[in-house]
């Protein structure tokens, strides 16, 4: 179950280090890049540390939480790459607003809550404290979820 589970997150661990790398190489809306590329490397942090304690990870929760982040990461790349910026008729024909920057920041802040949760759920199975945890952001998004997980 442990390699389902690494498996699970090889994709989203490749796909935040792309985010990252094409962020460093952005021409414009450079301040935007480095505050979507330092949260990125937050999210790629916890992605990395939830695969080396896969074998403690409930699946269910993991691919369902990962299903909302791969989306998340190919925007955020696809927004990035927008930034390059090869000439001024691209610059003039590809106009993206701050706040796309400001939303998908908010997304990879979910993400982020998304995964910290997991891994807190995670740490405290073999504990014999029964507190509670709460429910992860991606269930503010779906209230049936609390069903599920609570």
């Amino acid at each position: 179950m442990a390699d389902l589970v690494k498996q699970i997150l090889e994709k989203p661990i490749q796909s935040a280090d792309q985010v990252i790398k094409a962020a460093d190489k952005a021409a414009l809306y450079k301040k935007e890049c480095a505050k979507l590329k330092s949260k990125t490397d937050k999210l790629a942090g916890l992605l990395r540390q939830a695969a080396r304690a896969s074998n403690d990870l409930y699946k269910h929760p993991t691919r369902r939480i990962l299903d909302n982040i791969e989306p998340v990461l190919d925007k955020a790349l696809t927004l990035v790459l927008k930034r390059r910026g090869h000439g001024l008729m691209k610059r003039i024909f590809t106009i993206i607003l701050v706040t796309a920057f400001c939303n998908m920041s908010l997304q990879v802040d979910n993400s982020i809550g998304d995964v910290s949760w997991l891994l807190r759920i995670s740490a405290s199975a073999g504990d014999s404290d029964d507190g509670y945890l709460g429910l992860p952001p991606i269930a503010t998004n779906e209230p049936i979820l609390f069903l599920t997980w609570e």
